[in-house]
């Protein structure tokens, strides 16, 4: 195999000197050179896992390669590389055995940086084929690296790649490299990376994006031809935001959040209350009226817009009003107090609980309790048994919250039954508590 390397050796230099005499061609060349190990080498076949050392590193090994940048910041390389393994195991029969190592490979490289750095690190994926020994097979690679560059043209180089044979019998293994690496190219006046016969602005930093000529806000338009360098925006502004999105750029528009015509600097004609009056010419832009009063509504106007809104209050109130009386009257009627006397039962308390509730949701109501009894007794006890009932109603609600000055109580004993006394079922109808709104 040796003649193999020495012919391989030459391929790759004469790879090499090509590159250093193409300073004239746009895209930039580099050289690389260095020593490679062989790491983790597997050949699944008779000998099996592990057959080979984990670490091989001949000192007469080594790593050539000669790359050129195909598109922006994609790099094609070319990769030769010599090194041999040796058996882990080694028997009599192969006890100084020591196979040639021999790989030529080719790699696309993705740059992460634009490469005017110190550090140009890169991730790298292609294929190659490998010989070990007489017996070769197909690889594909995939990797990581950097280039370490010291000035314009000079740097050091460090890769670690893995390479999967598609073979059985080929071998599969990492490859770590290091070595200093060299790159050529045109004049690059502004050191943006584009040569200055396809730089459009040579002398001034720029990107690939814009053909070499400075963008300082990266929306495609270059400074020179850019009205609003500093801020990004699209081709057909002139490089200016439109944040309305009316066509007038943000620089000559009036009214920038708002959208307008062109003739009228970019700003609307409002009528905001769409009295058929423009608000710059409206004395009362929040209030339709005609033209003839300056688009003030008129005084028959504001009258009849009083009436409606008294009208629709009055509704209102009504509506809260009869919701507030039903939910009283239907609470109302579980208020017991225990027999022939003036204390609250605990269905009682839960309903006026429930009361409060709907009390502390009105705070501008005012209510009355009423207290009422059926016809048996005298009048007199009855009407002092309803009073102290009321009373111990307006107490409880009290005590939960409500205002004191909102509540008024009264007992009317039996003057005012609800349902005839003359049955059980209407006398029992007619010991009640009964709650009012006063206002």
């Amino acid at each position: 195999m040796k003649p193999f390397g020495y012919i391989l050796i030459a391929i790759v230099s004469a790879l090499s000197f090509h590159n250093a005499n193409s300073q004239t061609i746009n895209n930039p060349w580099t050289t690389s050179f260095g020593t490679n190990a062989i790491n983790n080498p597997v050949r699944e076949q008779e000998a099996g896992l592990g057959r080979f050392k984990t670490w091989n590193l001949n000192p007469a090994g080594f790593r050539l390669s000669a790359g050129r940048l195909i598109k922006n910041r994609i790099t094609f390389e070319a990769v030769a590389s010599l090194n041999s393994l040796e058996e882990n195991y080694p028997t009599e029969e192969t006890l100084d055995a020591e196979y040639p190592y021999i790989a030529l490979d080719g790699m696309f490289k993705y740059q992460f940086t634009n490469g005017l750095g110190i550090l140009d690190p890169y991730a790298t994926i292609g294929g190659g084929y490998t010989w070990l020994d007489t017996i070769g097979a197909g690889t594909v690679n995939g990797g990581i690296g950097t280039n370490i560059w010291i000035g314009t043209s000079f740097g050091f180089n460090i890769q670690t790649i893995y390479k999967h044979a598609f073979e059985d019998y080929g071998l599969k293994h990492w490859q770590h490299s290091a070595g200093i690496i060299f790159r050529y190219g045109g004049k690059d006046t502004d050191k943006d990376g584009i040569n200055d016969d396809k730089d459009a602005c040579p002398e001034l930093f720029g990107s690939f994006e814009t053909n070499g000529c400075p963008d300082a806000d990266k929306d495609g338009v270059i400074d020179s031809e850019d009205l609003c360098p500093n801020n990004f925006g699209p081709a057909n502004m002139r490089g200016c935001p439109d944040n309305d999105g009316d066509g007038t750029p943000d620089k000559y528009d009036k009214c920038p959040e708002v959208k307008g015509a062109i003739n009228d600097d970019g700003c609307p004609v409002f009528d905001t209350d769409k009295d058929g009056v423009i608000d710059s010419r409206d004395k009362c832009p929040q209030q339709p009226g005609p033209a003839s009063n300056a688009g003030c509504p008129t005084k028959e106007q504001l009258q009849q817009k009083s009436l409606i809104q008294r009208q629709e209050q009055t509704e209102r109130n009504n509506a809260i009003k009869l919701k507030v009386t039903n939910e009283l009257k239907e609470f109302a009627q579980s208020i017991t107090f225990n027999n022939s006397k003036a204390t609250l039962t605990s269905t009682g308390m839960a309903a006026l609980d429930n009361i409060s509730k709907v009390m502390l949701t009105q705070p501008n109501m005012k209510f009355h309790i009423t207290g009422h009894t059926d016809n048996l007794g005298s009048k007199g006890t009855n009407m002092l048994l309803s009073e102290k009932r009321a009373n111990e109603a307006k107490t409880y609600l009290i005590s939960k919250g409500v205002n004191a000055k909102s509540l008024t109580s009264q007992g009317y004993g039996e003057e005012k039954p609800a349902v005839d006394n003359s049955t059980a079922e209407g006398r029992l109808k007619n010991r009640r508590i009964e709650i009012f709104i006063v206002n």
